[in-house]
Parts: C-alpha cells; structure tokens; sequence
C-alpha cells in the first residue's frame, strides 16, 4: 500500500503545478507518509482491542445475509436491507466469512481505510495547489470527530465511500491529461480529456454510492474544483481562469459532470425510497420547512464549531426543536447567507479560496441537514460526528492553508510560534481521539459516556436496558426501559423491552400492561400489524398471563374465573403469534405446555411435535409429550 501511494504522490505533479516544484531530499516524501501512517495507527490503537457496538450487531453479528452466497444476491438485489449501500454489505461479507465473531480484523480494516484517506486527503489537496496539504491530510486522519466514523464498525461505509470518492476527485481532475496509468509517459497529441481517467473516476463514483449514498453531493464538489482550478482557460492565458468567462463547449466541467448528477439522482431517490420502506409509519418529526430551513443552517454552523473546537462529543446529541423557528433562529441562516454572498463578492481580493472552502463544506453537508424525512433523526438529534465525516476536509485545507502562510513568513517568531501551535494542536487532538476511541471499546463504555453527557438519549436508555437484562439485572434494566417509554412513548419495542424487565422482576401485572401499550402501537400501524414483531410480543403477553393465572389457581384465593380467563387469553395470544410466525419453536412449546397443563392433550400433541421436528432435542416439550403418552397407555 505505501509504494502504490508513493507512486500516486508523485505521478503528474509537474503537470499540474502553477509554480516550480523547490527539490527537497528524496526521503522526505516517505518520511511525510510514514508520519500519517504512524500517527493514524497510534491514535486508533484502543480500537484493536474494541468490542461491536450499537448497529453492529444488526448489521454484522446479527446479519443473516452474511451467511451464506445467497445472502449475498440479497444484499445486492436489496430485498431485506434498511439501505441500498451494497458494496459495503458485501465487504461486510467478506469480513464475516474472514474474521468471523472477532471484531479485531474489522477494526483493522476500519484503521487501514482511515490511514488510506487521511493520504489521499494530502494528495488531493496538493493536487488543487492549497498550501499545507500534507498538514491537512495529518489532521483528518486523527481529527477527534472522525472516531466515531473509524472506531465504529458499522460506519465502514463513511471509510469507503470516502476513499472511492476522494480517488474519483482526483482521478476527474487528472482526466484533461494524458490517457493511460499512473506513471506513463506523455504525448502532447493526447486528447484533451482522457477517457481512461475520465472513466474511472465515474466508476470510482459509482462504487462510492453503492457503499454510501451520502456522496450524492460529489458532482457539485467536482464543478467547483474545476472552478478553483480555472478549467476551461489555455495555461498560456495572461490571466487566471476566475477572471475570464468561459463559453459552454464539449468537454467543459459543466459537460464532464452531467453522468456523474444523473448517477447521483437515481441513486439518490433509490435511497429515498429505501428510506421510506425503513422508516415504515413511524413518527420521525423534522418539522415544517421554515423549521427545516432554519435548523438545516444551525447545524452548519453547529458542524464548523465541533470542527474546530472538538469538545464533549458523544454518540447521540441532545433532542432539536422542530416547532416554527423564532425570529432569532433565522441568525444562522442569515449569517450563512451574508458570508457566502460576501466571499462571492470579493472572490478577486483574496477570498477565492475561502469561497471555495466554505462552498463545499455547506455542499457536502446537504444530505445530512435534515431537509428531507431520514431515519438517522430518529434520535431526535439532527447532527451526529460520523454525518461531517465527508464535509471535514475543505474547512481543515483552509485552516492548514492559514496556518501554512503564517509559516512562510520569513519572521523567525513567526515560524516558531507555528511550529509549537503545531505541535499542541496535533498532540492535544490526537491525544483526544484516542481517549474517545476507548468509548467506543464495547457498549457500556459507549453509553456511559452517552449519558454522562446527555441524560435524556432515549437510544442509549433503550440499549442500556437490553445490556442490563442480558447481565440479569433487571432492576436496572427496568429503570433505563422505563425512561426511554418516558422520552420515545410511541415505539412499541421499547414498551415490549420494558414489559419484559418487569415480568422478570416479577412485577407481573406492570408487565402485561406494557405488553398491552406495545401490542396496541403495533396495530395501530398497518406496516407493523402483522409483523414478526407482534408475534413476539403476543408470545411475551400469553406467557405473562399464564404465569400469573398460575398464580392465581395456586393462591388458593375464590378467583379462579380470573384465572380461567388468563388461560384463555394467554391461549389466544399464542396461536395468534403462531399464525404471524408458524416457525417458533418456543411459542409451539408453551403453548403445548399450556394446553397440556389445562388436560387439553388432543390440542396439546401437534404443538409438541412441531417443537420437537424444530429442535429435536427440546427437554420440556419431550418431557411433557412422553408424559402425556405414559397416559394414554
């Protein structure tokens, strides 16, 4: 991987510089790379020794897609998936068939990827001439708010869709060269635009999009590339190409791009569509479009100052408004516009630059600004680290452009204070990233920290809650379930979860009401009414109720009514699960139990052996139907 990035930093450098390169010794190059290699590892070291987290159990431990070769058709032909990012459930595939349950080779990939990118950030930036690139590059690769992009398994997506759509930049911007790879020799009677790295900077964007969609805004990025470059004007022009008007013609940007929007739309809308499968009937609020307007420009704003000051970053931020804006939540966006219209303004008086920063930061965080429904604000958060992973890298080359102006001053000050502001920031936010990494070590670190900073994340209630029964403590489990029904009352699973902490605490009747509250959201939805969802939580009721009707019978109390007609109910429930989802074995086993219990042993039979043909080594349905067979004897 270094000699193929060597090759790649080197390659076409004289033909794209405005200015001479200076000759430095020929182990700087290498030295510079093995600095960002060396620094990305470190700071990603804790993550080697990081456990699954959040999505990655649905997406990988639990995935059944990852199984087998059929499972892999599916992912592509997208009948089960929440998204349509097929190329990196596909190396979800091969990571599965590699590295099994251990979660160390998939963070090993994460880190490679995040490595790659961090150089490639280098190599682009150069590429479009920005003073500090490699500064740049150092940065991205141990900013503290692309943790959760890289210690995270699941967002191998951001990693990859990154890395293929940094090589289609740059492989765009390299296409009005020669034809032909990296390295080959020039002929001045090339075409204009060559069609080798033209193509493969389509395919490089396609495959972005196939692993995560969020990169639809590419194909603006790459008209204001060329933009900034001054595509379009012979290099023997006296003038720069900002200050020329350029006519429409045959290979212009505006031409070159029109394949790269239309990829971008299709999959865009396949995305939207997929979304709204996902997503189903349930509530997630964004807001009337002056809300959305008026929040899509906080959060702007919002992303630049996590950029720049990293500070008390968690998983999921604190609950937005979306009521109608006031008067002074439209500031933002006021301001937003004022300082784009600004730096348009004086694009010839030394704000090129920032315009052209700043534009494609605001452009890359479009899909993610909650203008449209998505199923990442289902939180209640509209912002999240992993969602400014892509935008990140203009507003750092400006930074790192700054901070390599002031360098250049030939003031020995100057370059000293640099140097050691330097220093500080790189050791302060690598130092920072490795501590967040060790958050994201397994799920009680992560939502901790979660809760520690914002107590009212009903995601991080919902998923302590899950921990805590599986540790039986149910106590816990019950309180964290209980205030996540508090701050999320409409989803049904969380109210199923809370049922089943307060059955195992014995708090029966607390129970089956929350069951009831589950039950009752579910088939309110017709999306969800007949689910495999519903079964479940049918099986939770009927068991419930044929606990505490046994309760009753044995209590020896004048109620036996109320426990006939638990029975009853509980029988009911599972054969309503059972028409739902026929295959459970455990839903066929309590209720032959049950029935085999109330003497019932005709109704009781066909549930036993169905539990027996699923798992044929069942102890309590064998144990119960040799019981009922030693009868009829």
């Amino acid at each position: 991987m270094v000699t193929w990035f060597l090759s790649i930093m080197k390659s076409r450098s004289e033909r794209h510089a405005r200015v001479a390169p200076a000759k430095f010794p020929p182990w700087r190059q290498p030295a510079l790379i093995a600095a960002i290699v060396i620094a990305v590892a470190v700071v990603y070291l804790p993550a080697l020794h990081g456990d699954f987290v959040w999505d990655d159990f649905l997406l990988i431990t639990g995935n059944p897609l990852l199984q087998n070769f059929s499972g892999l058709l599916e992912i592509w032909s997208g009948g089960r998936t929440a998204d349509y990012f097929p190329l990196t459930n596909t190396v979800f595939w091969i990571e599965h068939h590699l590295f099994g349950a251990s979660p160390t080779g998939y963070h090993v990939v994460n880190i490679l990827l995040q490595i790659a990118n961090a150089l490639l950030v280098w190599r682009l930036l150069k590429l479009l001439n920005i003073p500090g690139a490699w500064l740049a590059g150092l940065i991205f690769g141990i900013h503290p708010v692309h943790v959760a992009s890289v210690a995270w398994i699941s967002e191998l997506k951001n990693l990859l869709a990154m890395f293929l759509a940094l090589l289609s930049v740059l492989y765009f911007l390299d296409s009005r060269g020669r034809d032909g790879p990296p390295g080959r020799p020039s002929d001045s009677a090339r075409p204009a635009v060559a069609p080798y790295r033209y193509t493969a900077s389509l395919v490089f964007f396609a495959l972005a999009l196939l692993s995560k969609t969020q990169v639809v805004f590419l194909p603006v990025v790459l008209l204001l590339c060329a933009w900034w470059r001054g595509f379009g004007v012979p290099p023997s022009g006296g003038q720069s190409a900002v200050h020329l008007p350029r006519p429409r013609k045959r290979g212009t940007p505006s031409v070159r791009t029109l394949p790269f929007f239309l990829l971008a739309i299709v999959l865009g809308l396949v995305t939207l569509w997929f979304q709204s499968r996902g997503i189903g009937e349930e509530e997630i609020v964004i807001g009337a479009l002056p809300r959305r307007f008026a929040n899509a420009a906080i959060a702007i704003w919002w992303y630049a100052g996590h950029l720049f000051v990293p500070v008390r970053l968690m998983a999921i931020y604190p609950n937005w408004r979306f009521d109608p804006p006031l008067v002074f939540e439209w500031l933002p966006l006021i301001a937003l516009i004022g300082v784009l219209t600004a730096l348009w303004h004086w694009r010839n008086r030394e704000t090129r630059g920032a315009f052209f920063a700043v534009a494609c930061f605001v452009v890359a965080l479009l899909p993610v600004l909650g203008l449209v429904r998505m199923a990442y604000v289902r939180s209640g958060a509209l912002v999240a680290d992993h969602l400014q992973y892509f935008a990140d890298v203009p507003l750092l080359a400006l930074f790192c452009a700054g901070v390599a102006y002031t360098w250049n001053q030939r003031q020995r000050a100057a370059k000293f204070a640099t140097a050691t502001f330097v220093t500080l920031l790189v050791g302060a936010m690598g130092t920072y990233a490795s501590g967040r990494t060790e958050v994201y070590r397994n799920e009680e670190t992560l939502w901790q920290d979660n809760l520690s900073k914002n107590p009212d994340a009903w995601q991080a209630h919902i998923m302590m809650a899950q921990r805590r029964f599986k540790q039986e403590r149910y106590a816990e489990a019950a309180s964290h379930a209980g205030r996540a029904a508090e701050l999320k009352p409409e989803l049904a699973d969380i109210h199923n979860q809370l049922g089943l902490a307060y059955c195992r605490l014995e708090r029966f009747e607390e129970g089956i009401a929350e069951y009831r509250k589950a039950l009752q959201l579910k088939e309110a939805k017709p999306a969800t009414a007949r689910s495999a969802g519903v079964a479940k939580i049918r099986a939770n009721l009927a068991n419930a109720l044929a606990i505490t009707a046994n309760h009753l019978s044995e209590s020896g109390l004048p109620v036996p009514e109320e426990a006939t007609r638990r029975y009853g109910e509980a029988i009911r429930q599972y054969e309503e699960a059972l028409e739902l989802n026929p295959q459970q074995p455990a839903i066929h086993r309590n209720l032959g139990m049950l029935l085999a219990q109330l003497g019932r042993y005709d109704e009781a039979i066909p549930h036993l052996r169905a539990t027996l043909q699923m798992v044929p080594n069942e102890p309590a349905a064998r144990e119960t139907l040799e019981a009922i067979e030693a009868t009829r004897r």
